[in-house]
């Protein structure tokens, strides 16, 4: 074949490609006997809103939940405005919502909140996050501490990133916001939220390029897929060992605005950081995808609905996005597969994070153990024996700390025990960061306009034309606002 038949073949299936994008639709969503009881999930921005949004809908399923600059739960009321506005920029009070998800479990919309407070929530915001600010997410904490033990929640609010999913060494620079979202801040959080959430995890490994795959979203979709602006494709990461026997955890892994396949291909898919552990802990990963969508519903930057773009339900299992991520763990969590070994791992306790005030200790499953202890600084924390990670807060900043951890029987004795210690982080910078743009920076009385130029209030720094398509990042200084991060 000469070489312009070659040229016309590549052509023509270019055009096919184009046209007719279900040719080659992925395959489905396999059973593999996973565990639903050891189901996880996290997400960032609209993400991590649709985390918590599933995490207190399922409650009675879900594990434990990953928050990455997500924000109050039901907090935007079904109105865009106040998603962006209050509910990302303010300080709402959690308690209105926290009697909302009581009546809504009464209703049974949701499950009871006595079924979330069996759960551990790990919570992360940069300080130079100024889409999602740090406010907004000390809400959500306000909220699950009224839901929760206190020692059930982490919050990490001391690195600084801007508003993007945090890896220990992928993506762009910390301080930043943009691109694919994902920053590379020295930090392995994915690790981090999984050990908190599950206990002490083998260490991470390879993840293997033949163990992600594509399926099918469109059969767990309410009508069409683009009705409910979900992406005809999703992804999973799904390792050797899941396939061969059951019994497998199960993470759900949600992006962010502008972070589906469509917008940054792989990326946050592949290099999220939660592949690595996946390969070594029995676990399968599943990263939905939702899909930009113009007219009905509206959605032009591929979010998850946390405003409520998919209908008044939006927060209940009920709810398009809701439901169909519930499909996709139920199927992989069908089937009647022989469970399979998880890993042997130490016995002893680790302190796996540290903010300037806490410490996330996690450890192996004790058998037999029907509670554990944490002792430091004359105090004495209490675990239910199921659990294996406790926060443990009240800490002054960059400080040392000695701890006593026990794994206690029934009767009271001591099954196991050991000392560790940790270090607190110092004291986050006070940082005042605003990332909109520049019409906005305006009207907000941030910047000024000079001849169709915006400028930053105080120290006159150019910003670029005034306009709703130019956004810039502020932070404040003495006496006004200045362009970029906080150092």
């Amino acid at each position: 074949m000469g070489p312009y038949h070659e040229a016309m073949r590549s052509l023509v299936a270019l055009v096919v490609a184009l046209l007719c994008p279900y040719a080659w639709g992925a395959d489905r969503l396999p059973a593999l006997s996973a565990e639903l009881s050891e189901t996880s999930v996290s997400g960032l921005s609209s993400g991590a809103y649709m985390a918590v949004q599933f995490h207190v809908a399922h409650a009675s399923v879900v594990k434990g939940a990953g928050v990455f600059a997500g924000g109050l739960w039901g907090c935007a009321k079904g109105n865009a405005d106040r998603a962006t506005g209050e509910c990302s920029h303010g300080s709402p009070s959690a308690k209105p919502f926290v009697d909302a998800a009581r009546e809504a479990a009464r209703q049974g919309r949701i499950d009871p909140p006595t079924a979330l407070a069996r759960s551990r929530v790990w919570l992360f915001s940069g300080y130079n996050d100024g889409v999602v600010r740090q406010s907004a997410t000390d809400a959500l904490v306000d909220f699950y501490r009224a839901l929760l033990p206190g020692h059930q929640v982490f919050y990490r609010n001391d690195l600084n990133a801007g508003h993007a999913l945090v890896t220990l060494d992928r993506g762009d620079r910390c301080d930043l916001t943009g691109g694919q979202f994902i920053a590379a801040c020295g930090y392995d959080a994915a690790g981090a939220l999984l050990q908190f959430i599950y206990g002490r995890l083998a260490p991470p490994g390879n993840p293997s390029d033949a163990s992600l795959r594509a399926f099918d979203q469109t059969e767990f979709a309410a009508g069409s897929a683009r009705s409910s602006a979900l992406a005809d494709e999703g992804y999973a990461y799904v390792p050797k060992a899941c396939v061969s026997a059951g019994g497998c955890r199960i993470h759900v892994a949600l992006h962010g605005c502008r972070q589906s396949a469509e917008s940054v291909a792989d990326a946050f898919y592949r290099y999220a950081g939660y592949n690595q552990w996946a390969e070594t802990n029995r676990m399968i990963v599943i990263y939905p995808q939702a899909r930009a969508t113009w007219g009905m519903p509206l959605n032009p930057y591929g979010c998850w609905d946390w405003w409520g773009y998919t209908g008044s339900g939006y927060l209940t299992k009920a709810a398009p996005q809701i439901a169909a991520i519930r499909g996709m763990v139920d199927r992989v969590a069908s089937g009647s597969a022989q469970a399979g070994t998880a890993p042997v791992l130490p016995l002893g306790p680790t302190v796996i994070d540290a903010s300037s005030t806490t410490l996330a200790v996690a450890w192996s499953p004790v058998a037999g153990a029907a509670r554990h202890e944490l002792a430091v600084a004359g105090r004495t924390i209490g675990v239910p024996g199921p659990q294996a990670a406790a926060a443990v807060d009240g800490l002054p900043p960059a400080t040392r700390n000695v701890l006593m951890w026990r794994a206690l029987g029934a009767a009271g004795q001591v099954i196991a025990e050991g000392r560790l210690d940790g270090t607190t982080k110092p004291r986050p910078l006070a940082c005042d960061p605003w990332l909109t743009n520049n019409v906005a920076h305006v009207r907000a009385g941030r910047a000024y306009v000079l001849w169709g130029l915006t400028y930053a209030l105080g120290s006159n720094q150019p910003m670029g034309w005034w306009n709703i398509f130019a956004t810039t990042q502020l932070h404040r200084i003495p006496g006004g606002f200045s362009v970029g991060p906080c150092p």
